[in-house]
C-alpha cells in the first residue's frame, strides 16, 4: 500500500522552500508514495496549478499566514487538524517556520488523540530568527522552534550551518538531525542563450535603451524580502558605477521591500545602472543575461537560485551565510564577502572584470561543483527518512 505524505508550507510565493516541496512532490517514487500539498494564502501560484495537472491535490489553507496574528495563529491549529482528518497522511513534512511550528504541534496531538501511526518531519530552509527583525520576534521564533521540535520525528537540515546552529541553540536532540543538501534536475534545466536573454530582459522592462552587449551584466534571482541584503546590493552598485558606468545591475523577483529599493535606486541615482523586472515565469532561464551573478544575502538556507548559477556557469559573488559556502569555495569557483558589506561586493566585481582568467577559473569549476547537487541524491536521501523506523 502507498504511504501518503502532506507537506505543508507557509506561503505559496515561489521561493526556496516551495521549489523543494514542489521539486519532492513531482519526483518521489509513484508507486511507493501518494503525495497532497498544503498551502498558505494567497494560494494562486503557477506552481501550484503544475501540481494540480500532475494530479496532485492541493489544499488551501485559509488561516496559515506568514506574519504573527493571534487570531490566524489560533485559527490555524484547528485549521491543520481537521486537514489532518480530511488528509489521513501517514507522514506530515512541515517547511517553514509557522506552519512548521504548529504544524508539529498540532500534528501529535492528532496522532495521540485518534493514535494514528503518524510520523512528523520538518525540513529546515535557514532558521527564521536568523533574520533581520527585533529581538522580541527573534527570541519567539526561537522557543517555536525548540518547543515543537519536541513533537518532530527528524529535522531535515538543508545545510550543515542549519545543523549547526540548531546543535548550538539546543533546539533538539543530534540524532533528530540530518542534512541532505537541496537538489535539482540537471538535464531539465533550459537556458536563453546570453543574447537572447539580454534582450527579452531589456524588452520586458524598463532597461534604459542604451543597454546593449558592450556592457557588464550583474544580476541575481531573489524575491525581495529583508532577508536577501538587496540594499547592500543597491550600494555596491553605487560604489562601483562611481568608477565604471558601463555596469548594469538586474534583479529578477518581487516582494514587500520593492518600494524601499526603488527609493535606494533614486537616492543614489541608478536609475540607468539598476532595475527591477519583477517576477518573471522561469526566472532561472534568464540566468545567462548575466556576466557575474551576486547573492548578496544576510540569511539562507541553501539556495536554490546558487545552484542554478553553477549550473549556468557563471562566475558568482556571495555572502558568508547560511549554507551559500557548501556551494561556493573562496577564490575556487567564487568570491565570498561578509553580509552587509556593499564595498566587499564592489571589489570583488571589480576583481572579476579585470582578472578575466579567474572568472574563467570560476565558470569551469562551477560546471564540475554542481554534479554535488543532483536532485537524484536529494530523492534518495529524503526517502530513506521516510523509510526509517522513529
Amino acid at each position: 500500500m502507498k504511504e501518503k505524505i502532506l507537506y505543508l508550507v507557509t506561503q505559496s510565493e515561489f521561493g526556496g522552500a516551495q521549489i523543494y516541496v514542489s521539486t519532492l512532490a513531482l519526483n518521489l517514487n509513484k508507486e511507493k508514495y501518494m503525495v497532497e500539498v498544503a498551502v498558505g494564502q494567497p494560494a494562486t501560484e503557477p506552481w501550484l496549478k503544475e501540481l494540480e495537472n500532475n494530479s496532485i491535490k492541493v489544499w488551501r489553507l485559509k488561516h496559515v499566514v506568514r506574519e504573527l496574528n493571534l487570531w490566524h495563529d489560533f485559527m490555524s491549529g484547528w485549521e491543520l487538524f481537521f486537514l489532518f482528518l480530511h488528509a489521513q497522511p501517514n507522514i506530515i513534512h512541515l517547511n517553514s517556520s509557522k506552519v512548521g511550528s504548529t504544524g508539529s504541534v498540532v500534528g501529535w496531538i492528532y496522532k495521540k488523540i485518534l493514535r494514528k501511526k503518524l510520523k512528523i518531519i520538518y525540513t529546515v530552509h535557514g532558521f527564521v530568527f536568523q533574520e533581520p527583525m527585533a529581538a522580541w520576534r527573534k527570541f519567539y521564533y526561537l522557543w517555536s522552534e525548540k518547543i515543537a521540535s519536541q513533537f518532530r520525528d527528524k529535522i531535515i537540515c538543508v545545510s550543515e550551518h542549519d545543523k549547526i546552529i540548531g546543535l548550538n541553540q539546543k533546539i533538539a536532540r543530534p540524532n533528530k538531525f540530518v542534512v541532505i543538501h537541496n537538489g535539482i534536475d540537471l538535464k531539465n534545466l533550459n537556458f536563453l542563450p546570453p543574447q537572447e536573454a539580454q534582450q527579452k530582459l531589456t524588452t520586458l522592462t524598463n532597461l534604459a535603451s542604451n543597454t546593449n552587449q558592450q556592457k557588464l551584466w550583474c544580476g541575481t534571482v531573489a524575491n525581495l524580502y529583508p532577508a536577501k541584503g538587496l540594499g547592500d546590493l543597491i550600494l555596491a552598485a553605487e560604489k562601483i558605477t562611481a568608477k565604471n558606468k558601463n555596469i548594469i545591475f538586474v534583479i529578477i523577483g518581487e516582494g514587500q521591500e520593492r518600494e524601499k529599493l526603488e527609493n535606494l535606486i533614486k537616492k543614489y541615482h541608478l536609475e540607468n545602472n539598476f532595475f527591477l523586472t519583477g517576477n518573471l515565469k522561469q526566472a532561472a532561464s534568464y540566468l545567462k543575461a548575466f556576466d557575474i551573478f551576486i547573492l548578496s544575502s544576510v540569511k539562507e538556507g541553501l539556495p536554490y537560485t546558487l545552484i542554478e548559477a553553477l549550473t549556468a556557469g557563471l562566475p558568482i559573488i556571495a555572502t558568508t551565510v547560511g549554507g551559500n559556502p557548501e556551494i561556493v569555495e573562496n577564490n575556487i569557483n567564487g568570491i565570498l564577502v561578509a553580509p552587509h558589506q556593499p564595498a566587499q561586493i564592489a571589489t570583488a566585481i571589480e576583481k572579476i572584470i579585470l582578472n578575466p582568467t579567474l572568472g574563467d577559473k570560476f565558470k569551469t569549476n562551477n560546471l564540475e561543483k554542481v554534479k554535488q547537487f543532483e536532485i537524484d541524491n536529494m530523492l534518495e536521501k529524503t526517502q530513506k527518512v521516510y523509510n526509517q523506523n522513529n
